[in-house]
């Protein structure tokens, strides 16, 4: 019998609290920002997964091959007020979640042909090399100064936290 939906969003949140707990550390000790960003990016991206799948909205192979979750989780998150009352509101998140999306945009399967990514060198409209440690714009943010990195920390940690009360678990999922 294969794993439930439920059993996969379990799994996603759980891996997503190791990379978060990673990613707290390297900021606490001004590790590479661009390491940073890209544990920030795999975070997102797994509790995206979980709550999407507790909410029934998409399906275990979508979850497992797809790298596009965070997107659809930052709509839900601005569509559906209610969503973000246990953690302070849409308002209050409003910047972390803009970044959330940059963040996405910049995973090397999703990023668009010369765009700036994550993890891997990319050749620009110049055809120059271009690394994210040195050259990705989006780093300006998780500088030890930056208030957006700073936010955007706490907000994965809020929403890591209280994921139960902002996304209940349902009795039903797509399988």
């Amino acid at each position: 019998m294969a794993a439930t939906p439920s059993e996969w969003a379990n799994a996603y949140l759980s891996q997503a609290r190791v990379d978060l707990a990673a990613a707290a550390l390297l900021a606490e000790h001004r590790g590479p920002r661009s390491v940073l960003a890209m544990l920030l990016q795999m975070v997102f991206e797994k509790l995206a997964k979980a709550a999407l799948l507790r909410q029934g909205a998409v399906h275990v192979s979508w979850a497992t091959t797809s790298h596009a979750a965070a997107r659809g989780l930052v709509r839900a998150l601005r569509v559906q007020r209610p969503l973000l009352q246990p953690i302070g509101g849409r308002e209050a998140w409003r910047s972390a979640l803009d970044l959330v999306d940059e963040l996405e945009r910049a995973h090397p399967q999703l990023a668009a042909d010369g765009a700036p990514r994550l993890e891997y060198p990319w050749e620009d409209s110049s055809s120059l090399v271009r690394w994210p440690e040195q050259h990705l714009p989006l780093l300006r943010h998780l500088e030890p100064t930056s208030t957006r990195g700073a936010q955007l920390l706490k907000f994965a940690r809020m929403l890591e936290q209280r994921f139960d009360q902002v996304f209940p678990p349902r009795e039903t999922s797509v399988s």
